[in-house]
């Protein structure tokens, strides 16, 4: 097989929880667009359903919505039968489903706290629990979580955020040495400054854009389909021997 056959994505199944935007919706058109088909799963069906006809308009490939809140194990489930009950399995699991909340630490709500780690961590770790059974009977499975730079370096009222990346960081490396030997991939994907709905806020503010600008040596934000070029490599087989790891697209934030 030739090198560029192996980054082809024909006849592969991929489940993307938080596909419905930002950098889960551009994985899972850049999922489809290299040939495979894709569960679209978010909390919210009409955007699923939206994004899942738009993926099928242009790529010719099958995609469905899902409605899923990623806290639930019960949902999570009953998505991850339907998935296989309709394509017949699943060999991608992308984690992208995520939230953030900034507050000082002394000033953080538990609840808000607990909201971020049920829904960074604990939807992460649901995911790949319930979605790698399924994986480990077939002794296939290529899973990409979805971390953050601050997974590893952090920032003023990211406690929550922070904390839950990180743990997604170090639930990846353990996943990936307990599955290695059922052919099972397992990465994680840690974006830097991204202009997605998460940080649409944040960015409109002239001065906190200028910090994070200047904080990324190639001087730009990136582009949503630089991280769904990522998650076709690493969703591919030309890469079966990268597992474990995290893989930085920050424009070279953490090289500082």
């Amino acid at each position: 097989m030739g090198i560029l056959e192996k980054f082809k994505l024909d006849g592969k199944v991929a489940f993307i929880t938080g596909g419905s935007r930002g950098l889960g919706k551009a994985m899972a058109e850049a999922i489809a667009e290299a040939g495979g088909n894709v569960i679209v799963v978010s909390r919210n069906l009409g955007d699923c359903e939206k994004v899942a006809e738009e993926i099928e308009k242009k790529t010719g490939k099958k995609a469905t919505g899902m409605k899923v809140d990623v806290r639930n194990q019960e949902e999570i489930e009953e998505a991850v039968k339907k998935s296989i009950e309709k394509f017949g399995k699943i060999d991608i699991l992308i984690t992208s489903a995520g939230i953030n909340i900034r507050k000082p630490a002394e000033k953080f709500p538990s609840d808000e706290f607990s909201q971020i780690i049920d829904t960074n961590f604990y939807g992460t770790w649901y995911c790949c629990k319930i979605v790698g059974k399924h994986m480990i009977e077939r002794r296939y499975g290529r899973i990409i979580t979805v971390g953050s730079i601050l997974s590893t370096v952090t920032l003023p009222e990211r406690t929550a955020y922070s904390s839950s990346k990180g743990g997604v960081l170090q639930l990846t490396k353990t996943l990936a040495v307990e599955w290695a030997k059922y052919n099972i991939t397992v990465n994680c994907i840690c974006p830097g400054p991204f202009e997605t709905a998460i940080n649409e806020k944040i960015f409109k503010n002239p001065e906190i854009r200028k910090f994070f600008l200047e904080r990324v040596p190639m001087g730009r934000f990136g582009k949503v389909e630089e991280v769904g070029a990522l998650a076709v490599f690493l969703s591919s087989d030309a890469c079966p021997y990268i597992t474990g790891t995290a893989i930085y697209i920050d424009g070279g934030w953490t090289a500082l």
